[in-house]
């Protein structure tokens, strides 16, 4: 799980969902929330806010970030 201030990129296998990061990594996470455990959040792997380099925020999926540094 990323925790607030590490340093991300934003990375999946599919290409059509990498291409719209490619100005945007690398990015800081302001703040992540670990998964929902229950009946209808089971699909829940957590989530992060990020800061990316061009300025914009995003709220992410934690299966698509990577560490590339810890804060």
């Amino acid at each position: 799980m990323v925790q607030k201030g590490d340093i991300v990129n934003f990375y999946s296998t599919v290409a059509s969902f990498q291409k719209g990061y490619t100005n945007r990594n690398p990015g800081v996470v302001i703040a992540s929330e670990e998964p929902m455990y229950g009946s209808t959040a089971y699909y829940d792997k957590g989530h992060a806010y990020i800061l990316w380099a061009n300025g914009d925020m995003s709220r992410e999926h934690s299966t698509y970030l990577e560490v590339i540094s810890n804060g």
